[in-house]
């Protein structure tokens, strides 16, 4: 053997030895450092906190999510949107959520003095979707732009409880995917499948209340405030009047008297009821008419937060209007 193929081979021992060195080092770190990425990642997923102001908003939002993150939602199931306190709790959890999605003005108006001082990132539905009376600001998630509204009634004549039209609730369900893809790029393919998952669902619901009302005739429907004209409208069904516009204020003693009179024509009418809500003066109203009562909450209180719990909240909405039917 010569002294150069000596050289060689020695060569070609220490290249093979430095070889090995790198493999059993990457595989070592992939021991010891994957691991401890994955469990970055998984953390890191775990930290989103999505914070709806109600609880039918919160459904929505679940869904889209899918299990990524928490799906949080502010204000107790019985309270009552249209004028709240925040708790200093409630306050916090604001504070610390990565996404906050609300209605907007025409609902939740106790918000805007509360979020014109907050740093939290939020997405007003109404302006997203450029609803009621709402202007429109680009982007769709805004900081600041608020204005001052009257804390005790709906912005003109505006109903603000759009997730009780499945057409908007589609709206809404992209609008928070697109917002939460464009904040985590990684997720992005989760949430859109999510999306199509709860789409493909949301048209399969829709059809079987179609089917529902498929060939009933509907007696004259009076509901206690304005918050059905979304789903009434969607399923061509009619609200022959309110008891009062909004549920925190009494209304006054000429619009029931003209209430009363305008029912007494009717042999029989439905009369929609909320859980949330009393009204005592309500049977004084209906006297000498044969009525239907039926209860609707439209606040989805006693609905399981699931990915499913949207589609179980229509449904019941559905269910109490259908006994509006002949």
């Amino acid at each position: 053997m010569t002294k150069h193929s000596t050289f060689r081979r020695i060569a070609n021992i220490k290249a093979l030895f430095i070889c090995i060195t790198r493999r059993l080092a990457f595989a070592l770190l992939g021991v010891f450092v994957t691991p401890a990425i994955v469990n970055a990642e998984k953390s890191s997923i775990a930290d989103i906190t999505v914070v709806s102001s109600i609880k039918p908003i919160q459904l929505i939002s679940t869904a889209v999510m899918g299990g990524v993150g928490q799906s949080k939602v502010l204000l107790p199931p019985s309270a009552n949107p249209h004028n709240y306190q925040l708790r200093p709790s409630q306050r916090a959890l604001l504070s610390k959520a990565d996404l906050f999605v609300w209605v907007g003005p025409e609902l939740e108006l106790f918000l805007v003095k509360v979020l014109g001082s907050s740093s939290v990132n939020e997405l007003s539905l109404t302006n997203a979707l450029k609803l009621g009376n709402a202007e429109p600001v680009e982007p769709s998630l805004h900081q600041h732009h608020h204005e001052e509204h009257d804390e005790h009634s709906h912005r003109g004549s505006f109903d603000p409880h759009i997730w009780l039209n499945p057409a908007l609730t589609k709206q809404i369900a992209t609008t928070i995917a697109e917002q939460l893809s464009a904040q985590y790029p990684a997720l992005a393919s989760q949430f859109q499948l999510n999306l199509e998952q709860f789409i493909k669902q949301l048209k399969i619901t829709e059809s079987e209340i179609t089917q529902l009302f498929s060939g009933s005739k509907q007696v004259a429907i009076y509901t206690f405030h304005e918050a059905f004209t979304h789903f009434s409208d969607h399923y061509g069904m009619k609200i022959d009047g309110t008891i009062t516009k909004t549920p925190e204020s009494r209304p006054g003693a000429k619009h029931l008297s003209e209430l009363a009179k305008e029912i007494a024509q009717n042999k029989k009418i439905c009369l929609v009821k909320e859980p949330n809500f009393k009204a005592p003066y309500v049977d004084s109203l209906t006297r000498g008419t044969e009525v239907i009562v039926t209860i609707a909450d439209p606040l989805a209180t006693n609905i399981d937060n699931s990915a499913t719990g949207y589609f179980e909240f229509i449904t019941s909405i559905a269910k109490s209007f259908h006994k509006c039917t002949l």
